[in-house]
């Protein structure tokens, strides 16, 4: 650690005590996870393992182990569980605990180290993540947004090397709906089938596996997710989704679900269509990551998809829009599950929110294009 050799004695003293202050807080969220953990999918990958369809059950039965391990995700989900098929719960919790473990820092490190950052900036963000809000939340409550983040990121970051490689693991960000879809729209809207397919490998393998370990139709067994998630009606109001959901196309219908999930879809191939020959791979990334959070119900949790605009504006900490972004993503690290909690109306407040985000991603999405014409 040749930068910590020439720090002064001071800068050694702040450089300790901040390490502490990390690591203090992150075994603290640790133990919060070790308590916690309820929305860990071990239920729904016991079900399945023992060979019941766990969609059809979950829907009939509306038995959710601790009321929240509601299994609306893609099927391989369950079958990249397997290892907690076997554990009990508190071991399950354990194995999901060192599992988000290692992607809360291999995350922000994969992408700094791509990114060129410089070490001392990298364990800047290293600080930043492992202490964030989202990030903590993720571990207290046992979510795969972590997950989901890292293989989402894979085709953005480092060289063309191993790109196939990366193509193929990006796709099991897809068993989250809410989330990896935008990564499908994206290789769709750049023409590059090979990744498609490629991606979409996992999602088709454990589809067809998934299918035929509980013996469902393969019909059914694909539509099963969605007729889960739409029975629950999940809704924010800090997206496009939930504000359509909430104020124009209220009555729960099938028509009405397609007319939501359109104007999204229209949302996010605008904004794909106008980064898709970008050659600023973090640029793009930060894009990616936040279109999800403005299109489709999310939790706070979700907001660890705002790294990638934290490290893009210290890196390029003299534009103006990048000082926006990091004053707008620490905010979201550290203050605003707290300001919601005073503010109450929840509604005004998220909907504003929302309006300042898509306005940052659209300022944003214009300078990238503009650095990468100049």
């Amino acid at each position: 650690m040749n930068f910590y050799n020439i720090l002064d004695t001071k800068k050694k003293l702040l450089f300790i005590f901040l390490t502490f202050v990390v690591i203090g807080f992150f075994t603290q969220t640790i133990f919060k996870g070790l308590d916690n953990s309820c929305d860990l999918m071990w239920q729904p990958t016991k079900l399945f393992w023992s060979g019941i369809n766990h969609y059809e059950y979950q829907y009939t039965t509306r038995d959710w182990f601790l009321g929240c391990q509601k299994g609306q995700y893609g099927h391989f989900l369950f079958v990249f569980l397997y290892p907690i098929s076997f554990l009990d719960w508190e071991q399950a919790k354990i194995f999901w605990i060192i599992t988000n473990i290692f992607f809360a820092i291999s995350i922000p490190l994969m992408i700094c180290r791509s990114s060129n950052l410089s070490l001392i900036l990298t364990l800047l963000v290293l600080g930043i993540f492992l202490t964030s809000h989202p990030t903590r939340m993720t571990f207290n409550l046992g979510q795969n947004s972590l997950m989901m983040f890292f293989f989402l990121s894979l085709p953005f970051i480092f060289s063309e090397k191993y790109k196939n490689t990366k193509s193929l693991l990006s796709g099991i960000s897809y068993v989250k709906y809410s989330t990896g879809y935008v990564l499908f729209l994206n290789f769709l809207v750049e023409k590059k089938f090979k990744k498609l397919f490629l991606s979409s490998f996992f999602t088709i393998f454990s589809w067809l596996f998934y299918s035929y370990y509980v013996n469902e139709g393969l019909v059914d067994s694909f539509i099963w997710p969605f007729k889960l998630i739409i029975s629950d009606n999940y809704t924010r109001t800090s997206d496009i989704y939930s504000i359509l959901n909430l104020y124009f196309l209220k009555d729960v219908s099938i028509q009405n679900k397609i007319i939501q999930i359109l104007l999204v879809l229209i949302l996010n191939i605008y904004f794909l269509n106008q980064i898709k020959n970008i050659k600023d791979n973090l640029g793009k990334l930060c894009v990616v990551c936040v279109l999800p959070l403005i299109s489709l119900p999310h939790s706070n949790y979700d907001y660890v998809l705002l790294l990638p605009m934290l490290i893009y504006g210290l890196k390029n900490i003299n534009h103006n829009i990048s000082k926006y972004c990091i004053f707008f993503v620490i905010y979201f690290f550290y203050f605003n599950r707290l300001i919601r909690h005073w503010i109450s109306n929840d509604i005004f407040y998220q909907s504003l929110i929302l309006i300042i985000l898509t306005i940052l991603l659209t300022f944003f999405t214009k300078h990238i294009k503009k650095n990468n014409n100049s």
